[in-house]
């Protein structure tokens, strides 16, 4: 303090340590939170800071996050990718004809056959064909678990509108959601509903295919730690943000997917998916999904058995090449693999930004900045000083850049003609032909993605005549280097060509635009490049790399044609007039208006929270001015996280939402001023998080380690007298607390939470199929209070004793191994009951054992005969997947109270299927005593209690559940 000490740190820093206070607080450490809240005191009342890089400090996007509580998956988590996945699969498919009927509004490049085609919006109308044609065909068609297509027109018209359009009347609204007898409005399918909403309405796919880019805003990170193979956000081109990630948990599906479908699986990847397959009931069934979309898959390959997964370079050589891009396998990598377990959200939230580093302190706070068009977007307490003799720099550096020796050269379109096989190639063809030439390639507009920087190094040096020795670039780790003529790689600084710069090219790309100085000839010309959200400021950074721009060094505008359609449309210009170079600074100032007006809801949600905040610290201050927070207190700054569906995308929701309802302060009065200037902005939640990209703190691995589940206690095995009695007599006594009915044993998993009355699917008082007390329960409860982890810890159905009659089945009892053993000795002696073993089909190779004829003690000469209801009440609860036949999947139709088929004139009849009257008004139909629809039970029970979350959509089961109308030939072969 005497010495007036300097601490260097990063914003992070500041934020994490405010953050820090806080967190320790709401846990409960008061000692600890005083100890940091004195510190952070002492910072506030003694110490200045000094910010560098304002602008990119006090970013929107700059936000630090303290994750709080226990995480949990995200609402409908597996539904949720495997529906956008069908979607992108529309994507894919209705993606050429908008090409082809609107060229130059859609960019297409395709990689290989059953490949996803790198797909970017360019214009608006291709955006509004492209989803009006999807979301059509949904209406028309359905998708899995959204079965619209034996509704009336009326009905698919009105789910359209709820789809496709965002502010909804209250007429429009009650028409979907309050339809009565056949809505859609049911638990099966309204998350669906609401998410498919989410992506068209709400604009989630159009800001996914028309605002970020491949590699240029996000993509994988394969050095982040801890490690994560979700897609997270870039600062430029290949230059992944070291702790950002993306906010929105339906963004995040979709970039991670594209990011897998552009860059493909790597050999650890697929050899995960394989893993997991070769473990998987449904093995045959899926890998026949991977090859019906893999291209030149040999015949060898064609089925599972034909690959040897311990052979390395088959796995290598034939397989990696052709699976890597094939849309399937990728998909059940990301469902199977990587969404499960890293899809996870968090309930509650601290948070953090620029607004932080901004505020009042005691003593002035200073920052720098090279330029001065984001001041709309800085925190209120930061003034941009505009010193007097700094105020002509930017008209200067325009009038540079209009200078008469500068020009502007559009990039070609592929052609069939000269097909090249890269941007970047067609890029260099472009520059060797200039005149004058170009010496210095400056790619701000990240228009070089195929090749790496030593790539176009090499590549533009093979081109180049002879005089020209070398090229300059930055490697992959940000080192300034050299490459010559024999391909030998050297760092720039230690090497001779570091004062023979006029015998170089030199090569920057997008990331190394900004802050990169060299000297270069003042006879050198540079070839800057234009792309997709380029802003002024961007633009003209990079254009003085050139250090003596408009005193000898030039520039010439590469203009793709994507850039070209833009300027004509921002300048009303014919497309025959050409680009001027004032058009193209008229352009790059649209775009920075465009990117500040994108910015400003989150810059005011920002601001709204701190001024929240800073009003809670104040309340925190004592008599002393010293800070003291009591955990309540400390919890007051606690921030929801996750949120359902319906929080993010219903209208009543999200029409309601209002960022300044209940906020009076002379600062939110000036946040709102700062807002109205721009007009219409969107501040619903939805777009906030889309914009969002945030910096997660460390410390959320620690707090996920401190809240880890405590081991569940087993129950210890019992053997009731009464199934003693039922062994020797095949008669259990009236009520007999050795047993329960099989599907009342499930009262207590989530599969029944608002679902059915599982009494009804145990036929009411028959009571046919049992399960013992044993088989049931198999953890201890009490201690945690909670039955939700018994979801995890459900007996699979493997042991049936049966009671006979003139060898026809009477009652079943599901038992334990356990109680199998126990009793073997008495069964094989019996002569009223049987022990069967029993699996339920889940793959449509192996045949059904509901016939309970696979292995019987004691031996029977012939199977014994079961009535069909009993098979169906078996297979339900165990879970089977596949029917043996069509007959048996009309019973289990009318079981449940399923339509088999398109129902005649005066039923009614659920989205699901579920039959609400049929022509005598019975509810259910006739062959079932179910009064509600059994399907969100089913789903729940059959994927995720018997399944561990894996999904059944392929299999027969599943196509019954999620409404798909099955015909006889489904079930021959």
């Amino acid at each position: 303090m005497l010495e007036g000490g300097i601490l260097l740190v990063q914003p992070e820093h500041i934020l994490s340590f405010k953050l820090m206070a806080l967190e320790v607080g709401i846990l409960g450490e008061q000692k600890d939170s005083q100890s940091l809240l004195r510190m952070q005191d002492f910072f506030n009342d003694s110490s200045r800071d000094v910010v560098d890089e304002s602008d990119e400090n006090f970013s929107v996007k700059f936000e630090l996050i303290y994750t709080m509580g226990p995480h949990r998956a995200v609402d409908m988590s597996t539904e949720r990718w495997l529906c956008i996945h069908e979607i992108l699969d529309l994507i894919r498919k209705f993606s050429q004809s908008t090409a082809d009927k609107l060229p130059g509004s859609l960019e297409l490049t395709h990689c290989m056959p059953g490949c996803f085609p790198r797909t970017r919006i360019l214009k608006p109308d291709a955006e509004d064909h492209l989803f009006g044609v999807i979301a059509s065909h949904i209406c028309n068609t359905g998708l899995r678990g959204f079965p619209i297509a034996r509704q009336s027109q009326a009905v698919r018209d009105a789910v359209l509108t709820y789809i496709t359009k965002l502010n909804l009347t209250q007429q429009e609204i009650a028409t979907v959601e309050h339809g009565g007898a056949g809505s859609l409005w049911i638990d099966s399918t309204k998350s669906i509903l609401l998410l498919l909403r989410g992506l068209f309405a709400a604009g989630v796919l159009s800001f996914v295919f028309a605002q970020k880019r491949w590699r240029v805003n996000y993509g994988l990170d394969d050095t982040r730690k801890p490690p994560t193979k979700l897609a997270v956000p870039f600062r430029a081109k290949d230059m992944p943000s070291p702790r950002s990630e993306f906010s929105h948990p339906d963004v995040i599906i979709m970039l991670t997917t594209l990011s897998y479908y552009y860059g493909g699986l790597s050999e650890d990847n697929l050899a995960a998916a394989f893993d997991h397959l070769s473990r998987s009931d449904q093995a045959d069934t899926e890998y026949n999904w991977w090859v019906r979309d893999a291209h030149g898959m040999p015949a060898a390959f064609a089925q599972l058995e034909g690959i040897n997964l311990r052979d390395k370079h088959q796995f290598t050589t034939e397989l990696l090449p052709r699976l890597r891009f094939d849309k399937a396998t990728i998909d059940y990598f990301l469902a199977i693999v990587v969404f499960p377990r890293e899809m996870r959200e968090f309930p509650q939230k601290l948070s953090a930004s620029g607004w932080d580093i901004g505020k009042q302190k005691a003593l002035p706070t200073s920052g720098f900045s090279g330029t001065n068009d984001s001041r709309t977007a800085l925190p209120l307490h930061v003034k941009q000083l505009d010193l007097p003799a700094q105020k002509h720099t930017n008209a200067l550096v325009l009038d540079y850049l209009l200078q008469t020796d500068n020009g502007v050269a559009e990039i070609p379109a592929p052609t069939a003609a000269r097909v090249l096989t890269s941007d970047a190639e067609r890029l260099l063809d472009m520059v060797m032909k200039l005149d004058p030439p170009a010496q210095v390639i400056l790619d701000v507009g990240a228009q070089i993605l195929e090749l790496s920087n030593i790539e176009v190094s090499k590549r533009w040096l093979a081109l180049s005549d002879a005089s020209v020795q070398a090229v300059v670039f930055f490697d992959e780790h940000d080192e300034l280097c050299v490459v010559n003529r024999k391909d030998r790689v050297e760092v720039l600084q230690t090497s001779s060509f570091a004062s023979q710069l006029d015998a170089c090219l030199v090569f920057l790309d997008e990331s190394h635009t900004r802050g990169t100085d060299l000297r270069l000839p003042e006879t050198y010309r540079a070839a800057v490049t234009l792309g997709a959200g380029l802003t002024k400021d961007r633009l003209t950074q990079a254009c003085m790399r050139m250090r003596k721009l408009g005193k000898g060094p030039t520039v010439v505008f590469c203009v793709p044609k994507e850039i070209a359609a833009k300027i004509f449309r921002c300048d009303a210009k014919s497309t025959s007039s050409g680009i001027a170079k004032s058009d193209i600074l008229h352009w790059a100032i649209t775009e920075t208006w465009t990117d500040m007006r994108r910015s400003m809801p989150l810059w005011a949600s920002q601001g709204v929270r701190f001024v929240r905040q800073d009003g809670l610290w104040k309340e925190a201050q004592d008599a002393t001015s010293k800070t003291v927070l009591p955990q309540q207190q400390a919890k007051a700054f606690l921030e929801s996280e996750a949120q359902s569906l319906e929080d993010r995308y219903s209208p009543s929701f999200y029409q309601g939402v209002s960022l300044f309802t209940g906020a009076e302060h002379e600062d939110i009065d000036r946040i709102k001023q700062r807002c109205q200037e721009f007009k219409n902005l969107s501040f619903s939640a939805t777009t906030l998080q889309e914009e969002q990209e945030r910096e997660l703190s460390p410390e959320i691995e620690k707090e996920q380690q401190v809240q880890k589940v405590a081991p569940a206690q087993p129950l210890p095995h019992s053997l009731h007298a009464d199934l003693r009695w039922f062994v020797a007599t095949g008669v259990l006594p009236p009520a007999s607390p050795a047993c329960q009915p099989a599907f009342v044993a499930l009262n207590d998993t989530i599969a029944t939470r608002g679902t059915v009355d599982v009494a009804e699917l145990s036929e009411g008082s028959k009571n046919d199929l049992l399960v013992t007390m044993d088989f049931a329960r198999t953890i201890d409860t009490s201690k945690s209070g909670s039955s939700a982890e018994l979801d995890s810890f459900q007996r699979p159905v493997q042991w049936i004793l049966t009671a006979l009659h003139r060898g026809t089945v009477t009652k079943m009892l599901v038992i334990s191994p356990y109680e199998a053993q126990e009793l073997y000795s008495r069964i094989q002696a019996s002569t009223r009951v049987a022990l069967h073993l029993y699996t339920p089909r889940c793959n449509n190779v192996f045949r059904s054992l509901d016939r309970l004829d696979f292995y019987t003690v004691p031996h029977q000469p012939a199977p014994p005969t079961i009535h069909p209801r009993l098979v169906a009440q078996l297979n339900l609860f165990a879970g089977q997947l596949y029917f043996n036949n069509y007959e048996d999947f009309k019973y289990m139709c009318s079981y449940v109270g399923l339509a088999v088929e398109v129902v005649p004139e005066g039923w009614e009849v659920a989205a699901d299927g579920f039959i609400l009257s049929d022509d005598q008004g019975k509810v259910g139909g006739a062959g079932s005593r179910l009064t509600r629809s059994p399907v969100k039970f089913l789903q729940t029970l059959m994927g995720t209690i018997r399944r561990d979350g894996e999904g059944i959509s392929k299999t027969q089961m599943g196509a019954l559940l999620e409404g798909r109308l099955l015909q006889r030939e489904d079930f021959e072969g």
